[in-house]
């Protein structure tokens, strides 16, 4: 596998929004919502997977800076894929399956691949468990039990990291304790099985990226909207990890 290049190609689309996207159209609001989760979804999980590999790259200290980071960021990408969840719901509530099936047609997704993200990004799911315990809230009953249970067991990390520079600090006994309660919600009892769902997680946010970048496009295509083709910098800590990846399959 050839190495991820320094600068990658990005084409930027430019049209009139109340053609493209009219205020009196179903689908335009529910959309909205949609591309703003999974922007947001993108941004986090670029950022997990460079924290990932920061983690990898250092040691002691610096590397559980790094670990509160990922899990937090983590926690984020939950979050925003829940809140993609909600917006696939309005979605399909609201907009005829024959509107979205027309919308797609000649297309590798389906309206049916909006049901299934709808159903795992759902009521139940570990994205939403997470999202309620320690994503965008944090459940004073969930670390009560996760915490007093871990603490027979003799599991909790009982450190904490002070900096003068900036934010360089972390409470890393409540950072491994949010990631005790990410294995709860996981219902994992190995780090195989939580790895699993993690997995699972980046895989979801990149499926939802997919089907959410068709229906756009489909849409820039049906008003005749041409793209222009730029470069960008691929951040390095991102090749790299990108890079590690690939060669660890």
């Amino acid at each position: 596998m050839a190495p991820t290049p320094e600068r990658a190609e990005v084409k930027v689309g430019r049209f009139d929004p109340a053609r493209v996207f009219p205020p009196g159209d179903k689908l335009t609001v529910p959309l909205f919502r949609l591309m703003m989760a999974t922007g947001d979804a993108r941004c986090a999980s670029l950022l997990f997977v460079m924290a990932d590999q920061e983690v990898r790259n250092t040691s002691g200290a610096e590397s559980a800076l790094h670990a509160g980071r990922m899990w937090y960021l983590f926690r984020l990408l939950c979050s925003h894929l829940s809140e993609a969840g909600y917006a696939l719901d309005t979605l399909l509530s609201s907009v005829p399956r024959q509107r979205l099936r027309k919308l797609l047609r000649g297309r590798p997704v389906a309206p049916e691949e909006l049901e299934r993200l709808r159903e795992a990004l759902g009521d139940g799911t570990y994205v939403r468990k997470v999202r309620h315990s320690i994503g965008s809230h944090y459940s004073h009953d969930d670390i009560k039990r996760v915490y007093e249970a871990d603490l027979t067991a003799g599991r909790v990390d009982g450190s904490l990291i002070a900096c003068d520079v900036g934010a360089l600090s972390r409470f890393t006994i409540t950072d491994v304790l949010a990631l005790r309660l990410m294995d709860d919600a996981a219902g994992a009892t190995t780090h195989e099985e939580f790895s699993d769902r993690t997995g699972e997680v980046v895989t979801l946010a990149e499926d939802l990226s997919t089907v959410v970048v068709h229906m756009v496009a489909a849409l820039l295509k049906e008003n005749g909207v041409q793209a222009t083709v730029e470069t960008v910098e691929v951040p390095a800590v991102f090749r790299a990890a990108r890079d590690w990846a690939e060669n660890s399959q």
